[in-house]
């Protein structure tokens, strides 16, 4: 068994008792504390600095209802509530609103009213801040076939990267070999020279003898001396 209230309110507060009967014998007793709380909290509500802005206080007015009776507004410090300063908020209606919220104003707020003859109370909570500067990026939607693309791009970059790099490793290969030949054959050129100059070990040595010349420009003064002293056939003896 149980009790439904639509619309609880602060009179509501109080023992409730639970009896069952079975027979003529009381077979169950139970006893329940119902205790209303003094305000609905609601969501925070956010204000721009140094801007206009209107606290409402929810109020379910329907064509058949009348009127809400006595709207009164406070700020709670502390949890005790604290008249609104008259400089900063002006109570319109349901509303309280202000030219300019400040720092200074944030805080919680309480509205209380009474509405067929049931008063009701609500607590919120203002937050002032600056004011959030958003940057919406467009994030685009990727598909099958971009998907597909993308891969096939990365792939075809990959395969160049491939080749640009097995070509340039076989280049500096090539360049490699040409520079070792190009220096194993400059060694030889130069070692020729230096092998013509020295002989190897157990190369024989050839000695040659030559002959003083002087015997033979003796030879030749001699001739030169009895041509001299040739006798001229069929002459005799001439003295100069």
């Amino acid at each position: 068994m149980s009790i439904f209230l639509s619309k609880s309110q602060k009179s509501d507060e109080g023992l409730y008792g639970c009896e069952i009967w079975k027979g003529w014998d009381n077979s169950v007793v139970n006893n329940i504390s119902l205790k209303v709380k003094d305000c609905k909290t609601l969501q925070p509500v956010k204000a721009v600095l140094s801007t206009p802005f209107n606290l409402n206080c929810p109020v379910d007015i329907t064509p058949a209802q009348q009127r809400p009776l006595n709207i009164s507004w406070a700020m709670l410090k502390g949890g005790n509530p604290q008249p609104i300063n008259p400089k900063s908020f002006a109570i319109n209606a349901t509303s309280l609103s202000t030219l300019s919220v400040d720092y200074a104003d944030s805080g919680w707020y309480r509205c209380k009213y009474k509405l067929d003859q049931t008063q009701r109370c609500f607590d919120i909570n203002l937050l002032v801040q600056e004011e959030e500067h958003v940057v919406r990026t467009t994030v685009p939607e990727l598909t099958t076939s971009g998907i597909t693309s993308e891969t096939k791009k990365k792939g075809i970059s990959q395969l160049f990267m491939t080749v640009v790099v097995a070509s340039v490793i076989a280049v500096i290969t090539i360049m490699a070999a040409l520079m070792g030949f190009f220096i194993y054959c400059r060694r030889n050129t130069q070692s020729i020279p230096q092998q013509t100059q020295r002989h190897p070990a157990g190369y024989p040595i050839e000695c040659y003898d030559y002959e003083e010349v002087n015997s033979l420009s003796q030879i030749r003064s001699d001739d030169q001396f009895n041509s001299l002293y040739q006798p001229f056939p069929d002459e005799g003896l001439c003295t100069f």
